[in-house]
């Protein structure tokens, strides 16, 4: 009989998949509740799920939960029970570490902070990504370019490791049979899919399309944010008729969406990993992308890139990239998807538990 190691994940994001925490962190959860019974068995392995309240039993019965309310949350790094690993799985988790944890584990998933925040604020989130990094043991990053950005800034000492994220499988999802009527959109349009902040600069994808009127953008995103209610304003104001707004769609929209679309755009100005355009890349579309951060490493030469962040040179850009992918759409199809079959949540989570199994080894070194 194995001694039985225990592991705690911390999945608090798991109710808003709208965003990239929440997405990564659902999946991580399932995919190591679906090998949890195997892994007791075969290295006496108990997974103990920190959720939110309302989530007890979202994973099944193979895992213990933890269930907690968001005013007490930094109090369950003094959880009295002794873990042998605590997984923290972003950079910005209200609970920090576990005190009886015997190994931290930190997954950073980008410093989005040093592009985002005025000279101000900048000094006060260093000094706590400073903190989090203290308390970890080991580090996960989810790109190069995120262990790159770290070890420019901060130059952190722990041992590390690189995991991708994984990406939906479309294939999984009937998105033929949605049925996208009620959307009242255009037979043909291109997409963009985000939380809509100033980061995601789809202002200039606004301001492009009065350049490219040929075309139809639909952009699904929080159309409700201080962000999302001006860039409504200037479509108003501007009389852009090929742009069509959506809120938040379910998966399954969204899927028919991806397989539906010309193209998707998406010239962010920061991103640790940039979930959407593989997913759309799954789906076997041509995705237009800032040359910038982590965006090249998930693109690589499958996709096309706004050299110069201009309306103008932006709507030249994607003419030329439509062009090309419409000479032999079968054949580039087949590329495109085959670059975005490498980022799978199964593998994702093959590499976590591996990450997991070398960290307990460590500990009974």
């Amino acid at each position: 009989m194995k001694p039985q190691r225990k592991i705690a994940v911390e999945l608090l994001e798991i109710g808003n998949r709208n965003v990239g925490f929440g997405e990564f962190t659902y999946q991580l959860g399932a995919h190591l509740a679906a090998r949890a019974a195997a892994l007791r068995q075969e290295h006496g392995i108990d997974f103990y799920f920190i959720v939110p309240r309302g989530f007890k039993g979202c994973f099944g019965p193979d895992v213990s939960y933890i269930q907690t309310f968001r005013p007490i949350r930094k109090l369950l790094r003094f959880y009295p029970e002794r873990m042998d690993l605590f997984h923290v799985t972003h950079q910005f988790s209200r609970i920090k570490y576990m005190f009886f944890a015997r190994r931290n584990l930190l997954t950073i998933h980008d410093i989005n902070f040093f592009y985002e925040k005025s000279a101000c604020k900048l000094p006060r989130y260093v000094r706590a990504f400073r903190l989090r990094l203290a308390h970890a043991d080991d580090l996960v990053y989810i790109s190069q370019f995120a262990r790159a950005d770290v070890g420019k800034h901060f130059a952190p000492k722990q041992p590390d490791r690189v995991i991708y994220n994984g990406v939906a499988d479309f294939s999984r999802n009937a998105s033929a049979s949605v049925d996208l009527s009620s959307f009242g959109l255009p037979e043909h349009f291109l997409l963009h899919i985000s939380s809509l902040q100033p980061k995601k600069n789809v202002h200039l994808l606004v301001e492009m399309m009065a350049s490219l009127p040929e075309e139809n953008l639909v952009i699904v995103g929080n159309w409700h944010s201080g962000y999302g209610r001006r860039l409504r304003e200037r479509i108003d104001r501007e009389g852009l008729k090929n742009i069509f707004p959506l809120d938040h769609v379910t998966d399954a929209e969204k899927f028919a969406l991806y397989e539906r679309c010309k193209g998707f755009c998406f010239p962010s100005l920061c991103e640790g990993f940039g979930l959407p355009p593989v997913e759309a890349m799954k789906a076997g579309k041509p995705v237009f992308l800032s040359t910038l951060t982590s965006l090249p490493e998930v693109g690589g030469d499958c996709a096309c890139y706004y050299s110069e962040l201009t309306p103008a040179a932006m709507a030249s850009a994607t003419r030329r990239g439509l062009d090309d992918f419409a000479a032999d759409p079968v054949q580039a199809s087949e590329r495109i998807r085959g670059w975005a079959g490498r980022f799978n949540w199964e593998k994702c989570a093959d590499e976590y538990i591996a990450c997991y199994l070398d960290l307990l080894d460590k500990n009974n070194g």
